[in-house]
């Protein structure tokens, strides 16, 4: 290496290009071996410049100092912003008000000036609940209701607060950890409930869902999600969680079988999880109609109302986007299959639409679909709710003609019986069937479930009629709540015998809080009223089918704490030996859930409350919207599952 001559001038052009050495000689040793003539390229020399040193810590002190006159000009803007927002908030823009925290807390507390939402409160409750709780002379005679007064008082104090109502994404962590401690179930166990379900298709569980798609359908996005056949999207994740979940409930409570419960849980959560990240400005589609219904029944089931009317009345307006609700606008599809969808869409967007107090996102005079003569009951039990709120609750119905609302109270009332015989008939054929090894074991609680659902609504219609001077016809619908809370201890009994917790809990949120519960509102203002025993053992024998087992580790607004605190309070009112006064019949009163009028406000005249007489309340000049509200005011306590 050391007798290597240094290097004068490049290697030759030839050496170069055959990428070999080159002696650089004149001309090289490969050159003429190889007999080539050897060339040398000339090469321009390449000016040298003078490289700029970057002075990196300079650039960023100059950033910052710019970023700092920023957020200055913006903190001024700001104040400028909250101070001509405040005596004039009319005035600001929309992104004025979205801009920061701050023009945001100023315009919510001008907001509080502004007339609270027709069924977000109800002060004749609040003043009941509050009159009855601060009353210590029931306390000083009755030492045993100390407790249950300091509960109504936490309890007045709940239903006069505001709560921000949780969004979707606000249950992902606790769904995240659901599943974290959740063995998955094996492809092996989907497999065979897949099979199953084709097995027991006619199955009364199996059928339901069958009506919101086709079980191929259903079996072959299962697969192309928990197979991994093909891609999948949200809506298709939801639709296969969705109904592996319900296929492993049903098959769990039948056989009792643990392991396929906690497989039911899993799919549960992971389908509370998909629901959390679907995007509902996706394109509509088939898949994305069914996804959003059965999110919206896994949120009724959640105890999440508000959350679920979210999502079937975007599914509605959906369905008005692809034409499902139009005879044949739906060339090379499946109208069969889209017809189906849109009144299972149909029936629980009126039902959350009466549940809520909230208009239905389409008119039956928009629906071209032509009516079966073997039209499913529930698709008349769903056009009857949407009747029920437009004729009987609804504000501008409030003020239609007396004989007007009792028509329509009478057809309601009619058309609504015939699906109560229809269901009666049914059950008593499941009975029949049950004795078959081969029958459906589970129909039978089903259709007790729907019963007393209609019957509950039956009541709701009688209630809304006016004129009930008429005896025969309060005693007709006190009649129909009394029978109601039998029927649900009746149905409770036999949900119970299941040994299931999810069932329980399903009925519960069918049942109870996605109708609106008026018996149990009707009993205890009869109750009330008359002094009652009987009525009084009924509620609480109504409030006993709620307690579980595992009472401690219900939440505080769990059905059986609310009405068990109610019934306590009707007791204590009746045994408190105020009994109701009736010498001032000249001016009716609003009727609400206690049926309590206004003078309870002022909680120093507790022991002259004033309760009116049985044909007082029930004139025709009562307004069944404050009753309505009240009664809406506790299923929002239920559902949103506010402390208290």
């Amino acid at each position: 290496m050391s007798n290597r001559p240094a290097i004068s001038r490049r290697s030759c052009d030839q050496c170069r290009a055959r990428k070999i050495g080159c002696d650089r000689g004149t001309p090289c040793s490969n050159c003429l071996s190889a007999r080539v003539n050897c060339t040398h390229s000339t090469v321009a020399p390449k000016p040298a410049s003078a490289r700029q040193r970057v002075l990196i810590s300079e650039q960023y002190e100059r950033k910052i100092d710019n970023i700092s006159r920023d957020v200055d000009s913006i903190k001024s803007l700001l104040a400028e912003l909250i101070t001509t927002t405040q005596p004039s908030p009319k005035n600001a823009s929309i992104s004025e008000k979205l801009s920061t925290a701050e023009a945001a807390l100023a315009l919510q507390s001008n907001s509080l000036t502004a007339p609270p939402p027709r069924w977000d409160c109800s002060e004749h409750i609040v003043a009941f609940v509050k009159s009855v709780g601060q009353d210590t002379s029931l306390a000083k005679t009755n030492p045993k209701w100390k407790e249950t007064i300091s509960s109504l008082e936490s309890l007045a104090n709940a239903l006069e607060s505001s709560y921000p109502t949780p969004g979707l994404a606000s249950t992902r962590p606790k769904l995240d950890e659901q599943l974290n401690n959740t063995p998955t179930p094996p492809l092996e166990a989907i497999s065979d409930a897949l099979r199953w379900a084709t097995a027991h298709a006619a199955d009364f569980r199996i059928a339901w869902i069958c009506n919101f798609l086709p079980l191929a359908l259903f079996q072959q996005i299962c697969t192309k999600v928990h197979f991994g056949v093909d891609d999948y999207s949200e809506a298709e994740s939801i639709i296969a969680n969705s109904f592996l979940s319900y296929v492993f409930a049903e098959y769990a409570v039948i056989y009792g079988d643990a392991k396929h419960r906690k497989y039911c849980h899993f799919f549960r959560s992971s389908l509370g999880r998909a629901l959390s990240k679907l995007p509902l400005l996706s394109t509509a589609s088939l898949e994305l109609v069914a996804a959003l219904t059965l999110g919206a029944l896994y949120m009724v089931e959640e105890n999440r109302a508000t959350q679920s009317w979210t999502l079937i009345s975007t599914a509605m307006a959906l369905c008005q986007t692809l034409g499902y609700h139009r005879l044949g606008t739906s060339p090379g599809g499946n109208n069969e299959m889209q017809s189906r969808l849109f009144w299972a869409v149909y029936n629980y967007e009126r039902g959350l639409s009466l549940r809520l107090g909230r208009c239905s996102g389409i008119l039956d005079s928009q629906i071209t679909l032509p009516v079966q003569p073997d039209e499913h009951r529930s698709i008349r039990h769903g056009r009857i709710q949407g009747k029920i709120y437009d004729q009987l609750y609804r504000p501008n119905a409030l003020s239609t003609a007396t004989q007007t609302r009792v028509e329509a109270g009478n057809t309601l009332a009619h058309e609504l019986q015939l699906i109560i015989d229809e269901t009666q008939v049914d059950i008593s054929e499941a009975l029949n069937q049950d004795r078959d090894m081969e029958g459906d074991p589970m129909k039978v609680i089903y259709l007790h479930c729907d019963l007393v659902c209609q019957s509950s609504m039956l009541s709701m219609i009688l209630r809304a009629v006016p004129g009930f001077q008429d005896g025969n016809v309060h005693d007709r619908y006190i009649t129909v709540a009394r029978n109601t809370l039998d029927l649900h201890d009746q149905c409770m009994r036999l949900v119970k015998g299941c040994r299931d917790p999810l069932l329980v809990r399903r009925y519960i949120s069918w049942a109870v809080l996605y109708t609106p519960f008026f018996p149990f509102s009707i009993v205890f203002s009869n109750a009330i009223q008359n002094s009652d025993s009987d009525d009084l053992d009924r509620l609480d024998r109504f409030v006993a089918s709620f307690k579980s087992e595992t009472a401690d580790s219900d939440p505080a607004t769990h059905p059986y704490r609310v009405y068990e605190l109610l019934s306590q309070t009707a007791r204590l009112y009746v045994e408190s030996g105020i009994r109701p006064s009736h010498t001032d019949k000249a001016s009716p009163n609003p009727s609400d859930l206690t049926m309590v009028d206004d003078a309870v406000v002022n909680p120093a005249e507790v022991s002259s409350v004033e309760i009116p007489a049985r044909g007082d309340d029930h004139n025709s000049d009562f307004d069944a919207g404050d009753w309505f509200q009240s009664n809406q005011q506790f299923m929002w306590l239920l559902h949103e599952n506010i402390p208290y």
